[in-house]
């Protein structure tokens, strides 16, 4: 759809509905002035009141940019233009309610004062709803074709267009409960003198407004846990001192070992704790550097947080990232788990090609026949021979797994278990794709070489191998696609093959500095994915890599699920690939069946 420099992005929850997106319809012009009730009014909350999140999982942080500066206006609509009655209804030519006056920027979010106009009815409602008590929110409209998205649901750029106030009801909610509506106290006083202007109430701040733990890290003891909490005196009635033994009595066993545990944890946490949760921004910890990536991990591991996040985020938008968990693993531990998967992946050490993608399915052009040139007389007509195509079609598969952690072994610094996560997980994602491409049926997985490749020899015996059957069967493939092939094999088969003597065939193996072994002046890889010397079985192959594909969806993924076995003590890591593979050339692969 074209989209218009007024176009608007928005976002309201529904009934039934979790997001209802529209584009709306260009809005009246704003008056010059207006007279009406004046509210100040948290447009751009950091945060969410769903874990740090609004209900679309997406949340302003302390560094979105939104394009105001104090002073700039922007046209107040009421609910986005629709209507006040009805879940269906929209209005067809929306209405401005008043005018927005960008304030300021707290901890809390951006600020918006609101004059509304006195002559509007549905400016009006809102009037009577805030002088009623009834619950009154609001939310942003932004340039749909500007806004940007950052990781884990942050929003980095949402140009302000609009915005919308209306009061709630059970369909009409806004996504964010955080963008709350507070009547100017100033106006208040102003109004009281007159005759015939309601009283206007002072909305204070919600109850479930996340409250946060201050603690520092010369305060804390590794073996304590409340002793760090810091406690301000309380500066009105509003404002009270924060005990972290009294909430500690408010939290069910499993809850407050979680508390326990994020308490200990997380040093140098410096937050105020004051009347409206009002979050202050997280200094950066030694419990994470991009620069080391054991430690990175250590931290991504206890709290679910990514260091290079939290020096942007908020303290309440943290504590909804450790409970929310689906972050990518991070980039330096991630390589180093890829470079363990390379020192023993036989696809990626032989040249298979490797091809990215975002779809499901990758069909990839294959040579059928070549063109072929003939000898041509003078003047002679041209020798007409075209080459044919076909087309292999890789299907993408997900592999996963689940590793449980005691939230010990989570807590231990000392455990070593960024080490242990990268041999591990490095190893198992390469086990995973050399099962995958060696013996892979190609139904509801990758297909292997030993399926999509060409049967070339069936050895003479169905346990043993003759050394003359070697080079018999390397010398199936064409010589076209002999530079760069490689054997493998399982590890006990080419012990086997090495303890074969008596013949000039240099079946045995030679150091081939940096290559490991080599056969025949080639290459050996060897995987336990490998049949044995079995009856029937497909013990080896010699195979030019370069005409298979191995295609990623995308890459590693760890998620961290800190309560789905919480009762046991334990933390769930959840890993995921996707990937699949297929042959392109049949005859760049030759294998040996046993008789």
């Amino acid at each position: 759809m074209e989209q218009s420099d007024n176009t608007i992005r928005i976002k309201i929850k529904r009934e039934g509905v979790k997001t209802f997106r529209r584009q709306a319809e260009s809005t009246k012009a704003l008056k010059a002035e207006y007279t009406g009730m004046q509210l100040s009014v948290l447009g751009l909350p950091f945060g969410g009141h769903i874990k740090g999140r609004d209900s679309d999982g997406e949340a302003f942080h302390f560094d979105t940019e939104f394009w105001l500066t104090p002073g700039d206006t922007s046209p107040v609509t009421y609910l986005h233009g629709y209507g006040p009655d009805s879940a269906d209804e929209w209005q067809e030519r929306p209405v401005i309610i008043g005018k927005a006056k960008y304030d300021r920027k707290d901890e809390r979010g951006h600020w918006f004062d609101v004059t509304l106009d006195s002559e509007e009815p549905l400016a009006q409602r809102i009037a009577d709803a805030i002088t009623n008590d009834a619950d009154v929110k609001a939310s942003s409209g932004a340039v749909s074709h500007l806004v940007r998205m950052g990781k884990a649901g942050l929003i980095d750029v949402w140009p302000v267009g609009e915005l919308a106030i209306f009061d709630t009801n059970e369909w009409r909610e806004p996504a964010n409960h955080l963008a709350v509506v507070e009547a100017k106290v100033e106006n208040a006083e102003e109004q009281a003198k007159g005759d015939d202007s309601p009283p206007v109430k002072v909305v204070e701040p919600e109850a479930d407004t996340p409250t946060i733990i201050s603690i520092t890290e010369t305060e804390m003891p590794e073996t304590t846990k409340d002793e760090g909490v810091q406690r301000t005196e309380p500066e009105t009635q509003a404002e009270v001192a924060f005990d972290y033994a009294e909430l500690a009595k408010e939290l069910t066993p499993g809850m407050k070992d979680m508390v326990d545990a994020q308490v200990k944890t997380m040093l140098d946490a410096q937050e105020a704790i004051t009347a409206k949760g009002a979050p202050a921004i997280k200094k950066v910890t030694d419990l994470g550097s991009k620069n080391d990536s054991g430690k990175e991990l250590m931290h991504f591991l206890k709290t679910g947080q990514m260091p290079f996040e939290r020096n942007a985020s908020k303290a309440a938008l943290e504590g909804g990232s450790a409970t929310e968990g689906g972050y990518l693993v991070p980039d330096d531990f991630l390589a180093e788990i890829i470079a363990k998967r390379d020192e023993s992946s036989i696809p990626r050490m032989a040249g298979a090609r490797v091809i990215q993608t975002s779809l499901d399915v990758v069909n990839i052009p294959n040579e059928n026949a070549a063109a072929d040139f003939a000898v041509t007389a003078e003047e002679g007509a041209y020798n007409e021979d075209e080459p044919t195509f076909g087309q292999v079609a890789v299907t993408v598969y997900k592999y996963t797994n689940l590793i449980k952690i005691s939230e010990e072994l989570a807590e231990d610094e000392k455990a070593n278990l960024d080490s242990f996560l990268t041999e591990h997980l490095g190893r198992r994602w390469a086990s995973a794709e050399n099962d995958a491409v060696l013996v892979g049926t190609g139904s509801s997985e990758p297909q292997g070489v030993y399926v999509g490749g060409t049967a070339g020899l069936t050895f003479d015996y169905a346990t043993t191998l003759a050394a003359t059957e070697i080079p018999e069967l390397m010398f199936k493939m064409k010589a076209e696609y002999m530079a760069g092939a490689v054997w493998s094999m399982k590890n006990s088969v080419f012990g086997y093959l090495m303890g074969l003597t008596g013949d000039n065939f240099q079946l045995m193996p030679t150091p081939a500095g940096g290559l490991g072994y080599q056969l025949m002046g080639h290459q050996v890889l060897t995987s336990s994915a490998n049949a044995a010397q079995t009856s029937g079985l497909k013990p080896i192959v010699f195979g030019n890599w370069n005409f298979y594909a191995l295609v990623e969806r995308h890459g590693l993924i760890i998620s961290r699920n800190p309560y789905l076995y919480q009762g046991n003590g334990q933390i769930g890591l959840f890993s995921k690939i996707r990937m699949g593979g297929a042959v392109l050339q049949a005859e760049a692969f030759q294998y040996g069946t046993m008789a």
